[in-house]
């Protein structure tokens, strides 16, 4: 499998002041954790995964000498910004969430901590999807939590009416999309969500993209090549013909959608059972979970959804102990075993995959969720390496402007791909990286 590149190297290249400036930042005395002199060490920890204090309960009860207050008002989408503000404000936590696309842009602006000297030997106890992930050029920057294996999700109720098979290929797929609506044209196979670039992003990897590469500190950005296109066809043509519909994820429309059927699927990750059954609880036992379409038979690639970790930051005054709670959370099985409880987790950590409370956790949401969790780690396996570059979100939401306004003035997702292509490379160079 193919390591990534060097995220450190790219960072010495940075030209502009502001960002040298900020990557010398991470030098200055911490304001991270706190303690009294007589009391115990307390780390600051920012996360958004849902319950997450109630795992965090259970590293207090066992850690009377090292507390952890968490503070989950940030999200994923402003993580990075957040961070950004805390690093120059003086004010960043001892540890934080990230999500796996947003690792680089905390590296190279010195607020993600080299853990390996901590967690290097870990590697043989991590699935390798979530090792390259958070490891760059044999450094460890963050401790893997999850995976986000790619799902075609659908209702096996309005596939059995329709007369038809859960689809192997793209082809297979945009069959059923016309058979759905044919049958009844209030109804449709999918939605393509202008505002999950995510998802696009993911779809692209599967066909063979990779929006970001690095080679010794300069950049090639390739969102508009030729396989992101032949996914901004595919599905262009897909919603020219009708058979699908452009409802946005996460929207009220969306939920009512997926409640009531006027959607049949979804194309998501592992994640995505527990927001079925909170988004259309009448209809939890009716799906089912299989690989998504592939462009060749018989050969399964899939791309990354989604999935997070665990950094330490730089500025951080308990950096052992910031690490050993970092490593504890995602790894040990009582961290695991609270977390299967209260948030739906697929483990990065081997052998939390084999908890007997995973298997007992199983989706309400799916008719047969006995091989899920098996079937999970098979497309683990199958998902192709990624780079992510250090302006995601900027990307993402370059992409999300582009995407809604070409599907409400019905012009060409190919030329929405360039006007993404263009903001990516404008806004690293503006940035100060040496873009190809």
């Amino acid at each position: 499998m193919q390591m990534r590149k060097s995220f450190t190297r790219a960072a010495a290249t940075l030209a502009i002041g502001a960002l040298a400036a900020s990557l010398l930042a991470g030098c200055a005395p911490s304001t991270g954790g706190d303690t009294e002199s007589d009391g115990p060490v307390v780390l600051r920890y920012w996360s958004w995964a849902p319950n997450i204090g109630k795992i965090v309960d259970v590293w207090n009860a066992q850690n009377p000498d090292v507390q952890v207050e968490v503070n989950t008002s940030t999200g994923s989408n402003d993580i990075v910004a957040k961070l950004s503000a805390a690093k120059e404000a003086g004010t960043l936590p001892d540890l934080s969430n990230t999500s796996y696309e947003n690792l680089p842009n905390l590296v190279v602006n010195g607020i993600a901590a080299d853990i390996t000297d901590a967690f290097g030997d870990y590697e043989d106890k991590v699935t390798p999807a979530a090792w390259n992930l958070t490891t760059f050029d044999g450094v460890n920057y963050a401790v893997p939590q999850g995976t986000g294996p790619m799902f075609l999700y659908y209702r096996t109720d309005l596939f059995e009416a329709a007369g038809i098979e859960a689809p192997t290929t793209w082809d297979e797929y945009a069959e059923a999309a016309r058979t759905i609506h044919a049958a009844d044209a209030s109804k449709y196979l999918a939605t393509f969500p202008a505002n999950d670039a995510q998802l696009f992003g993911a779809l692209s990897q599967q066909a063979g993209s990779e929006w970001w590469s690095n080679d010794g500190g300069d950049w090639t950005v390739d969102v508009d090549g030729d396989a992101s296109t032949k996914v901004a066809e595919y599905w262009e043509g897909l919603v020219d013909e009708g058979v699908v519909t452009t409802f946005k994820t996460f929207t009220p429309e969306w939920q009512a959608a997926l409640a009531n059927g006027t959607i049949a699927s979804w194309i998501s990750a592992v994640w995505a059972p527990p927001l079925i059954a909170q988004n259309a609880p009448d209809t939890a036992g009716l799906w089912a979970a299989v690989r998504i379409p592939q462009w060749e038979a018989g050969d399964p690639v899939s791309g990354t959804v989604g999935g997070s970790g665990t950094v330490v930051t730089t500025t951080t005054k308990y950096p052992e102990e910031a690490r050993e709670f970092a490593i504890w959370l995602n790894n040990s099985s009582d961290a695991l075993n609270a977390y299967i409880e209260n948030a739906s987790i697929w483990p990065a950590n081997l052998e939390g995959r084999e908890l007997p409370a995973l298997a007992a956790a199983a989706p309400v949401a799916l008719k047969d969720p006995s091989e899920f969790y098996s079937l999970a780690a098979e497309i683990d396996e199958e998902t192709v390496p990624v780079t992510f570059g250090p302006n995601v979100a900027a990307t993402y939401s370059a992409f999300n402007d582009a995407f809604s306004e070409a599907i409400t003035n019905g012009s060409s997702f190919t030329d929405a791909l360039a006007k993404v292509q263009k903001a990516v490379v404008d806004d690293m160079t503006k940035l100060g990286y040496t873009v190809k």
